[in-house]
């Protein structure tokens, strides 16, 4: 059975759930953002670019046209743009792939990275609201919202709830996988775990409850990944402004799950969780030299 992470955003109204819309992209007549798979496909310059920076060094492949064996058709969905995905992929490989290269060597980062990055143009919708990110058994991650990209007024928190958290989500579980977390951590908070149900809790209100984010509230492997992508994506003071909101009953649940998961970083990883997010978050202050 296919295992899926997503994540999702709501917007409350009275009795409503609300979403918003996108205005349709142009198409580029030279850059066609529509699949073709044929033998006679031409190669564009990103093309090319993910040939030379994902696929060599990565064995990943990056799909910016929208393919519907890679997508769920129950979802209205349009493609990305070809200059924003090609920016997207900059900016991800520099802040995410690269940032464990250099903690750990390109070896180990090709070895567990997803195998497949499907960019979307927009959003999907749900009952429940908005898929902000989504993944699928460590192999596939799927990201959202490409087009709501703009190189010239960069928004680090749009970025990081889009892009980043699920790229570092993902590859948490992928570790996870290969070398399994101490099942003490699951216990912490065992009984209040609420599955599905997680979307009808806000994020402060789970963190006084000992979870760092409303969808932490699903499982304790949901959980754990919650906690590597909000520490490293954030800076020091936003992590502890998180505690404080955690508040006197909070915070200490936190504090006992972060000491698992900082152990196990470095125990089965040699990865220092301080060091790496020193490393994302210098990275994510150099962006704009990507396009400089």
């Amino acid at each position: 059975m296919k295992k899926f992470l997503i994540y999702l955003c709501m917007f409350l109204l009275p009795g409503v759930w609300v979403s918003c819309s996108n205005d349709d992209n142009e198409v580029d007549k030279n850059n066609s953002i529509f699949e073709d798979t044929g033998e006679d496909a031409e190669m564009n310059e990103f093309d090319q670019w993910l040939l030379e920076n994902y696929v060599y060094p990565y064995n990943i492949e990056v799909k910016y046209r929208l393919d519907d064996n890679e997508t769920d058709v129950d979802y209205d969905l349009v493609p990305a743009e070809y200059d924003k995905a090609f920016a997207l992929a900059r900016i991800v490989k520099y802040v995410w792939m690269e940032a464990y290269d250099e903690i750990w060597g390109i070896e180990t980062t090709r070895t567990y990275v997803p195998k497949v990055i499907q960019m979307i143009g927009n959003v999907a919708y749900t009952e429940s609201g908005m898929i902000l990110g989504q993944a699928e058994q460590g192999m596939k991650v799927m990201l959202y919202m490409v087009n709501g990209l703009d190189v010239n007024n960069l928004d680090m928190d749009m970025m990081n709830e889009f892009y980043f958290k699920t790229m570092h989500h993902e590859f948490t579980h992928i570790l996870n996988q290969t070398k399994a977390y101490d099942p003490a951590y699951d216990r912490i908070t065992e009984a209040d775990y609420i599955g599905s149900d997680w979307y009808q809790m806000q994020d402060e209100e789970a963190r006084q409850e000992g979870f760092i984010s409303a969808y932490a509230m699903d499982r304790g492997s949901e959980d754990f990944a919650e906690m590597v992508s909000i520490y490293v994506t954030n800076t020091a003071d936003t992590w502890e402004a998180f505690m404080q909101q955690a508040g006197e009953t909070g915070r200490p649940i936190l504090e006992q799950k972060f000491e698992i998961v900082y152990n196990y970083m470095r125990d089965s990883w040699g990865v220092d969780l301080d060091e790496l997010r020193e490393v994302v978050q210098r990275r994510q202050n150099e962006i704009e030299l990507l396009f400089n």
